[in-house]
């Protein structure tokens, strides 16, 4: 019976695998979701749109994947965009949107998967993993960058990089850029930017709001609607028992942020209801030069694809200021 239902669902992927081809195969719409929710799909027409699928190896020894595209014998490359996913699901082929939203633009592009998602080394879901969660995951930003910074050696090409990090990844990317302000100069001073897309401070500020937005997020319209609240009640008072002291010990960004010298822009929509928008703005006020937009909208993390054109315009405003 078990050999059945594993070929059963072996089947079921290639049918929906194979439909997803059809319908997506002439034009790749990185902007739909759908589209994205097929990481094999997304991965495939990346890779025919020139990225090529490397490997690196973090300073704790963790072998990550990510796909990296060089634009440089299309045009003169400015400098490499950095891209760092949240915590779940984390896809680097989830980064595709931003791409289509820049691919004529020059400058490279990375996206990697962190520690413990899919292709690369690590855990995710264990307990010690969402204990220490937010404690090593820099590691994995510090170690993309200098493979960035050899490659762009050996290239003879800029070693100009921005980073553009999105929730979780962008509290890692502030974490990374201290760790080699302390440890690395020459490579710190090649960050030349750093777009900090619905990031939050703090991981005691994010969990209990972030696990609730979920409930709702999956139960809203449906018959179960009237499980929310006992379910968001529950939860919230699991993590408060198990996580949540562990989770105090594990240094916020906000001492951080004041020793950043380059440039950061901070995007967050208002009504966000995984990550609430208070923290953030808290940091902003350390800044002597803060850049941000604060989007009138309730989405976490996927404006650019409400409205592409608007985000578009803005991160380039920033990138060539």
């Amino acid at each position: 019976m078990m050999v059945k239902t594993k070929e059963s669902m072996k089947f079921k992927f290639l049918i929906t695998l194979f439909f997803t081809q059809i319908i997506f195969s002439s034009q790749p719409d990185f902007l739909n979701t759908t589209f994205l929710n097929n990481p094999a799909i997304v991965q495939k027409s990346l890779l025919e749109q020139g990225f090529s699928k490397i490997f690196f190896t973090t300073q704790d020894n963790l072998k990550l994947c990510g796909l990296f595209k060089d634009q440089s014998k299309q045009m003169v490359i400015k400098g490499t965009i950095l891209y760092c996913a949240g915590f779940y699901p984390g896809t680097k082929e989830g980064m595709a949107s931003f791409y289509s939203l820049f691919s004529n633009q020059p400058y490279n592009f990375f996206f990697f998967f962190a520690r413990g998602h899919q292709e690369s080394q690590g855990s995710l879901f264990s307990y010690q993993s969402l204990k220490n969660y937010g404690n090593v995951e820099f590691q994995d930003i510090v170690a993309a960058i200098k493979f960035l910074q050899n490659y762009n050696q050996e290239h003879n090409l800029s070693q100009d990089i921005i980073i553009h990090g999105i929730c979780s990844g962008a509290f890692h990317a502030i974490k990374a850029y201290d760790f080699l302000r302390q440890h690395d100069c020459a490579t710190c001073n090649n960050i030349k930017g750093i777009i900090f897309d619905s990031g939050w401070t703090q991981m005691t500020d994010i969990v209990e709001p972030t696990m609730c937005a979920e409930i709702n997020k999956r139960l809203q319209n449906s018959l179960l609607s009237w499980l929310i609240q006992p379910l968001c009640y529950l939860i919230v008072q699991a993590y408060r028992l198990t996580l949540k002291h562990h989770h105090k010990n594990i240094t916020g960004i906000s001492p951080l942020i004041p020793n950043i010298s380059c440039p950061i822009l901070f995007v967050h929509c208002i009504n966000d209801p995984f990550v609430p928008i208070a923290s953030v703005q808290n940091l902003v006020h350390q800044l002597q030069c803060p850049n941000s937009w604060w989007i009138n909208h309730n989405a976490h993390a996927n404006f650019h694809a409400t409205d592409p054109s608007t985000y578009t315009q803005k991160i380039m405003t920033f990138l060539k200021n």
